[in-house]
């Protein structure tokens, strides 16, 4: 009996130890990765009391998941994307939503819509622009018109599509590239005003931003062709290679407090229409239509059952 009772003893033992050292449920601390670009991360000021489009999502998601420790760290885009390559136990909560996961990051259920990406120049270039690509412009024969000259910041990602274009177009191979760590979105803005570059493509809100708030308030935009009803759904974005399972366990507590309480909540749909409802009319439709519908119990399971596989703003 008493050599039963060992074996008993210490299979229970290992057992114990066994479920101990596996269970990969547990996220103890989560680095929220944020970058100086505008308008998605801004200094709370009297114009924006709350800080960018993604300032106070995380900050809520902070007081939510009170049992989870959390800290912030600001980085140029090239850094955050390599956070991430690397398997930092970390999130970034700006990017690009997509159906199914990428090899950097496991998304969470779209926690924001963006109006159409469109092409933003200054007042005058884009009048010339219009005038030998009519409008909405032909990406493709633009982007290979080389009398203008197109720019971006250096870690700029748009949607898959606008991608595989400029891609395929090799506009890469020729693209004023913008180097700049600090605020990469107001050097591209900057490098518009002064005439260093012709064009770039971004979202709608950037170029409403600068010319609200800022001196660089001589760009307008631009519709593209074949894009101007497709809207960009927003999302958080965790580390696939982080250890541990961390992102689609980090991603079960995110998503549940996004879809209970912030993205629900009249406070949190508040800060995202200070700034993208003057380039967006139905605002409110859409955030309903996109967010709140897709973000529904059923749905959520769907959208979660989707996770393991898999940035951008």
């Amino acid at each position: 009996m008493r050599i039963v009772y060992y074996f008993v003893t210490l299979f229970s033992f290992f057992s114990s130890t066994y479920v101990l050292a596996n269970n990969t449920d547990e996220v103890t601390h989560i680095t929220w990765l944020q970058s100086d670009a505008a308008p998605f991360h801004l200094a709370k000021t009297a114009q924006t009391p709350d800080g960018g489009l993604c300032d106070y999502l995380v900050e809520q998601l902070i007081i939510e998941l009170p049992d989870i420790e959390h800290t912030r760290e600001m980085l140029p885009q090239k850094r955050i994307g390599k956070y991430l390559d690397e398997g930092q136990q970390a999130c970034y909560p700006c990017m690009i939503h997509r159906k199914v996961n990428t090899p950097r990051v496991i998304y969470s259920v779209p926690t924001t819509v963006y109006p159409p990406f469109a092409i933003i120049a200054s007042a005058k270039t884009a009048k010339v622009i219009s005038q030998q690509h009519s409008s909405p412009i032909n990406l493709v024969k633009l982007l290979t018109d080389n009398k203008f000259i197109f720019g971006q910041s250096a870690a700029r990602k748009f949607t898959p599509e606008l991608n595989t274009i400029a891609r395929n177009t090799k506009s890469d191979q020729h693209t004023s590239l913008s180097w700049n760590s600090e605020n990469e979105s107001s050097s591209v803005i900057n490098r518009l005003n002064h005439g260093y570059i012709d064009y770039t493509i971004d979202y709608p809100f950037l170029a409403d931003y600068y010319n609200r708030f800022s001196e660089f308030d001589n760009v307008v935009t631009l519709p593209i062709a074949d894009h101007a009803d497709k809207l960009v759904l927003g999302a958080i974005g965790c580390s696939t290679n982080a250890p541990n399972n961390f992102a689609n366990n980090a991603l079960k507590k995110i998503n549940r407090v996004l879809t209970n309480s912030i993205l629900p909540s009249a406070k949190y749909q508040q800060t995202q229409r200070v700034l993208l409802e003057n380039t967006f009319a139905d605002f409110d439709q859409q955030y309903q239509q996109q967010i709140l519908k897709l973000t529904q119990p059923t749905t959520l399971a769907e959208s979660i059952s989707l996770s393991p596989s898999v940035t951008e703003q």
